[in-house]
């Protein structure tokens, strides 16, 4: 694997770091306005995923650090979702999709078997229909 060019590294480092000072300006203002804070209310307002906030250190203590305040550390989980639920729940729901859309493709081909039986029988009856109807 070639290594990034020092360009892209310094993009990627400028966009992380805007959506950071995004985030915490979120995060300033739904706590001056008295609103719940959450992981979700503040990637709403920054236009963050949410994934991006739990991976952030800083940014995530912050958000911790209010919740406590306010009471309200019930009301998001505390383990990032990451991998164990958001992204898993899209897996999962993406592989049941899979396996329906499997099954489904499998039930056609054998209705389509089915119905080109079903009208070779109705051939070959009409066929003997006609010839017993001839005589």
């Amino acid at each position: 694997m070639t290594p990034m060019p020092e360009h892209l590294r310094q993009a990627t480092r400028a966009r992380t770091e805007e959506a950071e000072k995004r985030a915490r300006a979120a995060l300033a203002e739904l706590a001056k306005a008295g609103k719940p804070i959450s992981f979700t209310a503040v990637a709403r307002q920054a236009g963050v995923s949410t994934d991006f906030l739990y991976r952030s250190p800083e940014l995530r203590s912050r958000i911790e650090r209010h919740r406590a305040k306010d009471g309200s550390a019930s009301a998001a989980p505390a383990d990032p979702p990451g991998d164990s639920s958001a992204s898993a729940a899209v897996r999962a729901l993406s592989a049941r999709l899979r396996r329906q859309q499997e099954a489904h493709r499998e039930e056609v081909t054998r209705l389509r078997k089915a119905l080109e039986i079903a009208q070779g029988e109705n051939l070959g009856l009409r066929r003997r229909l006609a010839r017993y109807e001839a005589d």
